[in-house]
């Protein structure tokens, strides 16, 4: 498909279905969250276990065949927890498991597939353990997470730091740096005298930003029709 073929009502019509089912079956199971999140897809969302806390904004894409998976390991004698910052994005099949601890500063980015864990979950010699070690995992503010890395156990990355595709990140990242590949390495420094935007100055103006996003979806949308979106799903045609 081309282009959205959806009238403006119908995509209105989707969103409060979505935000309704969030709300109802999904933000629950977080111990806290801020306002406004926005959900795509929130039954494609599994959140497990306690002390699961999420700031304001987050905003998190996620569908049936990459779901996004926030999990806390917690046994009578240990619990651990998930805390995310503020305008927090989480791409889809994003899987944050902790026994321990976990935390992701503000207006993190995190990629399609990526794994961020603070534990092996097994050690070589004994495989049953029911409250497995962990170190915790520590990302700064403003950082970025490229698809598919793996971020594992006591590794802190910096404020402002990428991590590019498919890296396995095992030793601490300094803020401002760019690291890449399998253990990753420094690739760059970051210049940090450079003007930087972040997501925490996207949603500066909440107000501001809706109302952009909505006029840009009725002008995307203009002209499109009930019946014209109905044609389009049973009879495509060239072009759509």
């Amino acid at each position: 498909m081309r282009r959205d073929h959806r009238p403006y009502w119908m995509h209105q019509a989707w969103e409060s279905f979505e935000n309704r089912w969030a709300r109802h079956f999904l933000l629950p199971h977080f111990a806290d969250i801020g306002r406004d999140p926005k959900i795509v897809q929130p039954w494609a969302v599994e959140v497990f276990g306690p002390n699961i806390t999420v700031g304001k904004h987050l905003h998190i894409i996620a569908n049936s065949h990459d779901p996004v998976r926030l999990t806390v390991w917690a046994p009578q004698t240990q619990a651990g927890r998930i805390s995310l910052g503020d305008h927090v994005f989480l791409a889809p099949g994003t899987r944050i498991l902790a026994a321990g601890e976990i935390e992701i500063g503000d207006a993190a980015l995190i990629a399609n597939k990526v794994t961020i864990t603070d534990c092996d979950w097994h050690s070589v010699h004994d495989r049953v353990d029911p409250q497995p070690a962990f170190k915790p995992v520590r990302l700064g503010k403003n950082v970025w997470i490229g698809d598919g890395a793996f971020i594992g156990k006591g590794v802190t990355i910096g404020d402002h730091s990428v991590v590019g595709a498919r890296s396995v990140v095992t030793r601490d990242v300094e803020p401002w740096t760019i690291v890449a590949g399998n253990p990753a390495r420094v690739i760059k420094r970051i210049d940090p005298d450079a003007p930087m935007k972040t997501r925490s100055d996207l949603f500066a103006d909440a107000a501001g930003l809706d109302r952009f996003m909505d006029t840009a979806y009725r002008q995307s949308l203009a002209g499109n029709s009930t019946i014209g979106w109905l044609r389009s799903r049973l009879w495509p045609a060239r072009g759509d």
